[in-house]
């Protein structure tokens, strides 16, 4: 056998070994998990999955329209699926002979962390998604009051289908209310891993929301009766909505921070895309907004005769687009006065947020990390005990607010005299 025919013999041969798939998946047979829920009962790991259902997918079964009733809001097209173990990976495998599907979890949006687990420890939570090969970085991660499984079996459909699917739009939407973000694990492994050794976490809870009636389909052809009409009452939907979140302390949850909290901890790490202020009007007592729309949020730490002290400076740039009163801000003294009173709005804010992380021993804010980079001699010494230095470091927080424009309309609109 020449040459060129072994070459021939062998490349075809590696074809041959080459077709087909060894690992292939077919997708009639995964179930698709959306989100899930890790919590802590006693010594028992609880894993509670939200499944696509395949026939909603696939626009089939009751989620096709074909029903007695028309919703006037989209259904949870989902099952929810729940078992223990010892451990969270024992309970995956319990939980495999409650589905006639491979649970895939490789597009999973959204993990649930209830309160009892994040107080015991996110160590074999973070382990548990880190280690597995189909679970991505890129997962968003979420703190419970209570069990995390509650959420996802009560919560019910907002505009999405699935809870992973609303927690997604969350994610994505969240940064422009001015409270923060969605943290994903590539976050939370990166945080506990810095000089602070902290993270905050954002809370997910049932915010009821009240929905208008649902009314029947028509009836049609021979012998159908006419609608009755609407029901009295609307409907209270329980949708879920952000409300606050978790200080972090080398895995374990230490402490809360309320919505107002939260911002001003945003505001100091430069995680405002857009914000709205609710102030004062000089005199009356009503209410303005100005819009914020530009950030930059700087923390530092100096060291002054071997004294530590921090330093948390922002600027921001924004526009006035409301008031209920009839001041003239076009004047500079009027304006100036509207930015001393947004700096000093935002200032309170953000020495909120630091009070009760101090409280905590959560350094959230990253002077830990700011020290590392500036003094990493210093550093060494401290960082055995810096959750303590941090509970009594001093800090100034610096704030520089500047208004750009009044909308459309510079002066306010008044009726005119009768």
């Amino acid at each position: 056998m020449g040459q060129g025919t072994r070459l021939v013999f062998v490349m075809a041969l590696l074809t041959l070994l080459a077709t087909g798939c060894w690992d292939r998946r077919e997708i009639n047979e995964l179930a698709f998990v959306s989100s899930m829920a890790f919590d802590l009962e006693g010594e028992k790991r609880i894993l509670t999955a939200e499944i696509i259902r395949s026939a909603a997918v696939a626009g089939g079964g009751d989620a096709g329209g074909g029903g007695a009733t028309s919703p006037a809001r989209p259904q949870r097209s989902v099952v929810i699926s729940s078992e223990e173990g010892d451990t969270l990976f024992g309970a995956g495998r319990w939980l495999a002979t409650k589905l006639p599907r491979r649970a895939y979890v490789a597009h999973t949006a959204a993990v649930l962390v209830g309160e009892e687990m994040a107080r015991r420890g996110l160590a074999e939570v973070l382990d548990f998604l880190d280690r597995h090969q189909e679970f991505r970085r890129s997962t968003c991660i979420l703190l419970t009051r209570g069990p995390a499984a509650n959420i996802l079996v009560e919560a019910q459909g907002g505009l999405e289908d699935s809870l992973g699917r609303e927690i997604a739009g969350l994610a994505k939407w969240v940064r422009v209310s001015g409270y923060g973000f969605i943290p994903n694990i590539h976050d939370l492994l990166q945080d506990l891993s810095g000089g602070g050794a902290s993270t905050l976490i954002p809370v997910l809870e049932f915010s009821p929301q009240p929905q208008p009636p649902v009314s029947g389909r028509v009836p049609s052809g021979p012998g159908a009766s006419p609608p009755t009409g609407l029901p009295a009452e609307p409907e209270i939907v329980r949708t879920v909505a952000l409300d606050g979140a978790g200080l972090f302390h080398h895995d374990r949850l230490v402490g809360w921070l309320d919505r107002r909290q939260v911002r001003g901890w945003a505001w100091a790490r430069n995680r405002v895309v857009r914000a709205v202020l609710e102030l004062e009007c000089p005199g009356d007592g009503s209410k303005l907004s100005v819009e914020i729309t530009e950030v930059e949020g700087d923390i530092k730490i100096e060291a002054k005769n071997s004294l530590l002290e921090g330093v948390i400076k922002v600027k921001v740039e924004g526009n006035l687009l409301e008031q209920q009163c009839t001041h003239d801000f076009t004047t500079p003294e009027a304006l100036q006065a509207l930015e001393d009173r947004a700096a000093t709005f935002i200032a309170a804010e953000i020495r909120s947020a630091l009070e009760q992380a101090q409280e905590a021993g959560a350094d959230v804010f990253g002077f830990g990390g700011a020290l590392y980079r500036k003094e990493p001699r210093l550093w060494k010494e401290l960082h055995n005990r810096w959750r303590e230095e941090f509970s009594e470091l001093p800090v100034t927080v610096q704030v520089e607010a500047k208004m750009r424009r009044t909308g459309l309309t510079s002066r306010p609109w008044q009726p005119p005299a009768r």
